[in-house]
């Protein structure tokens, strides 16, 4: 039982698993076991930290200024290693590597959908990265008497973000160019979705809609937008979008032209 996947008499290959930290926190292993839940919320935010750390990994020193910057240094080690402990005792083997300073998680053992998200993006395969994109890093899960760790979530949280509604702006604007307006209009809903106040993102939506033939339903949801703007956030939608929603309801579409923000609003 104490042999890892590593020891050559080993006879049995330990599980692998699946960590979802993509809208949420989820841990799962074969269709078996199901849901593995960890005996500390610790253990769940190391795995985390270690996800997102990739092949680099984590020194020792920068986990512990995540999870106990409160306590002193000998008693963050050992909190630090009774959780390393907890985490081989529940997944076994070697799911957390050590290798001096420092941690790492064996990607034999466990998978997560970060990963998968930053392979995809490194390699270019901007659809497969969108699919693992599932919602905000870490939706719902909190760590008391740990603010680092809050902060960095804080900070990866709308890194990830970025950069998957960057991915999906990617996908849209090349259908844009091959004038597949139905695949552009997809992809744009699932920026708008990301991002549903941002005029910019829904403008390239509903013009993508109206050239595909479904006027009908971009000038319905440009209304909604404006509607959504006005009730939410008191707001009135900004006169550049509200011109090309009547060119669109007035059936003038012309040449392609999209909404220019004001100066300062950045690109799209």
């Amino acid at each position: 039982i104490g042999m890892g996947r590593g020891d050559p008499v080993a006879t049995e290959r330990w599980p692998t698993y699946t960590l979802l930290l993509l809208g949420g926190y989820a841990l799962e292993g074969d269709a078996a076991r199901g849901a593995i839940h960890l005996p500390q919320r610790r253990a769940e935010a190391l795995l985390a930290v270690l996800a997102l750390s990739g092949e680099l990994g984590c020194t020792r020193d920068r986990v512990i200024a995540l999870l106990w910057s409160e306590r002193d240094a000998g008693q963050a080690r050992h909190n630090l290693r009774d959780v390393v402990h907890a985490i081989r005792r529940a997944l076994g083997g070697d799911v957390v590597a050590s290798v001096g300073d420092i941690l790492r998680l064996d990607p034999a053992g466990l998978t997560s959908d970060v990963g998968q998200f930053a392979e995809a993006l490194s390699a270019g395969r901007l659809a497969d990265a969108v699919t693992a994109y599932r919602g905000p890093l870490l939706d719902g899960f909190h760590l008391s008497s740990a603010p680092e760790f809050e902060r960095w979530v804080d900070d990866e949280r709308a890194r990830l973000f970025r950069e998957c509604l960057e991915a999906t702006k990617g996908l849209a604007k090349a259908a844009e160019q091959e004038q597949r307006w139905d695949a552009a209009a997809t992809w744009w809903a699932r920026a708008v979705a990301l991002d549903p106040y941002n005029s910019r993102l829904v403008v390239r939506r509903i013009v993508a809609l109206a050239r595909g033939g479904d006027r009908a339903n971009a000038i319905k949801e440009g209304d909604t937008h404006c509607e959504r703007l006005r009730s939410d956030l008191e707001l009135e939608p900004d006169a550049s979008f509200l011109e090309e929603l009547q060119r669109i309801r007035t059936g003038g579409l012309g040449p392609v032209r999209y909404f220019t923000p004001p100066t300062g609003g950045g690109g799209y």
